[in-house]
């Protein structure tokens, strides 16, 4: 519903696409069980987060909000959009992309906060993930892997989700 009114709010000459990650991208396109208080949009118009921004009167009355992140804070692979999907939703202003369950998983490890462990075992639970196609995928995040808060990260999340060690999967 507050997609759909923010939809009606806004007025593009065409529509934009627009790219939802985080707990909202799982909670609409995985795990309809998943709770989030935001929806996580990379680079997404002023007008978006004006009108369904946190404070904003949408926001209020749904009690969710609409936050602007960067794509550099999105630690996955560069070619991350090639591996979205649309979200069925009808709009007529925008398009909702949402990453491949892999790359959300990805874009979790860099922070592994609780509720993140949340999102990932509850995709795990519903069969949405495959180790090692979540593995092939983690190895092209060359990036992010140089950094080492990152790749202890991904070793805890390999031997606490499916409980075996990150390297007995390569």
């Amino acid at each position: 519903a507050f997609l759909k009114e923010l939809d009606n709010q806004l007025s593009n000459k065409a529509p934009i696409t627009l790219y939802l990650i985080g707990g909202a991208a799982v909670t609409l396109a995985y795990d309809p069980e998943n709770r989030t208080v935001d929806l996580d949009f990379i680079d997404p118009p002023d007008r978006l987060s004006e009108v369904g921004g946190k404070g904003s009167k949408l926001a209020q009355r749904y009690r969710i909000y609409v936050s602007a992140l960067t794509e550099i804070n999105f630690s996955v692979p560069s070619d991350w959009k090639d591996h979205c999907h649309p979200l069925d939703i009808p709009l007529k202003h925008f398009q909702i992309m949402i990453p491949c369950v892999e790359d959300i998983v990805l874009g979790k490890i860099a922070r592994l906060e609780p509720k993140d462990f949340e999102d990932i075992l509850g995709m795990k639970e519903k069969g949405l993930l495959e180790p090692k196609k979540l593995l092939r995928r983690l190895q092209e995040n060359k990036k992010e892997l140089l950094n080492t808060e990152y790749r202890q990260n991904a070793k805890l999340l390999f031997q606490e989700v499916f409980q075996k060690n990150f390297w007995q999967w390569s």
